[in-house]
């Protein structure tokens, strides 16, 4: 039956694209969800022109602690925001459709956390607009550089607590204009303990469990992947409508789970392709890993976990991936030199 050997084949290697396409940078699609932040933005006030509170029709709130500045508002109210130079750039219309001015500077501008370049083939604040849908359920949420640090460096000097942003964000409400004053302070980094203490008691579940039957790194490998998961839909899950929570944060470990266990499944059959699935596996989930180390020591995190909980279980993933990985790639070897005539042979 070898017929079955090469559609096995095709079938790995279209998991492994379909795995590297998933892996790839996230930037392809929602560039800037999200993510590991040491700043907490938070509005201080919300007045209007006339003096009078906002009404419980229209909700301003920060989502991803100081990513991203939302409003959602009721059927039958209109809004407009205007950009960093006072021209059109976003509106919300009485029916809950919401619009995007592909000429404003902003509209580029903001494409990404910390700014990115203009479209200055289209940037033209003295035509008219040219208005893009981008919603219908009454809700905007967009980068606004005006309530968070434009910079992955901490201010020099800067101390827990200290404002670092200070700035205030003009709405217009049913024609009545609005200001969201907004403060972003600097939050204390945690302790390394709970990341290095998960480390090294995955390194020590790892070394007892080499010594026993290969499965038993695979079923490790699974149960990896499944914590992978659930820290992973945590996080895919906490992000706000409209503010492109990222599917790799939970596709990859689920990905890990179909490879770990197909590597139970060719446990008995073949060692070469448990140990090349095991490897595939390891790889892609330390990659994982990789893309989320900003989680072990930033202040706040973009989970409803336990911030504990996501630091601890990314640190004891990444040793067993790496490990996994390691052992894998000893297997493939020692398997190539057993292949390999002898020079007696040859």
């Amino acid at each position: 039956m070898t017929f079955k050997k090469p559609r096995q084949h095709r079938a790995w290697c279209a998991v492994a694209a379909g795995a590297i396409l998933t892996a790839a940078p996230a930037g392809v699609a929602h560039a800037d969800a999200p993510g590991p932040t040491d700043y907490s933005s938070v509005i201080v006030e919300v007045t209007t022109s006339e003096s009078l509170p906002l009404g419980d029709d229209v909700a301003i709130t920060i989502e991803g602690h100081d990513s991203f500045l939302s409003v959602t508002v009721a059927r039958g109210t209109t809004v407009e925001i205007p950009g960093y130079e006072g021209e059109e750039y976003l509106k919300i219309e009485s029916d809950c459709t919401a619009y995007e001015n592909q000429r404003s500077m902003s509209t580029w501008y903001n494409k990404e956390r910390y700014g990115s370049d203009f479209g200055a083939d289209v940037v033209d604040h003295d035509a008219a607009p040219e208005w893009l849908q981008i919603a219908s359920d009454c809700t905007l949420a967009w980068h606004d550089h005006r309530i968070h640090y434009m910079s992955p460096q901490p201010p020099v000097n800067a101390k827990p607590g200290d404002v670092i942003v200070a700035d205030s964000i003009p709405f217009t409400v049913d024609g009545i204009p609005v200001a969201v004053r907004v403060e972003s302070s600097l939050v204390e980094r945690p302790s390394l303990l709970a990341p290095l203490a998960a480390a090294a008691g995955a390194l020590l579940l790892v070394a007892g469990v080499i010594g026993r039957t290969s499965a038993a790194l695979q079923r490790l490998m699974v149960g990896a992947s499944l914590l992978g998961l659930v820290i992973g839909g945590a996080q895919y899950l906490w992000a706000a409508p409209g503010t492109g929570p990222q599917l790799t944060s939970f596709v990859v470990p689920l990905l890990g789970i179909v490879l770990s266990g197909s590597a139970l499944v060719f446990n008995r059959q073949s060692s070469i392709q448990r140990n090349g699935v095991q490897l595939m596996s390891s790889i892609f989930l330390a990659l994982w890993v990789l893309r989320r180390k900003d989680v072990l020591d930033a202040a706040l995190l973009p989970t409803s976990l336990p911030y504990w909980i996501d630091r601890a279980g990314t640190a004891a993933i990444g040793v067993i991936a790496c490990t996994a990985a390691s052992y894998a790639l000893v297997g493939l070897w020692q398997i190539s030199n057993a292949n390999r005539p002898s020079p007696r042979q040859a």
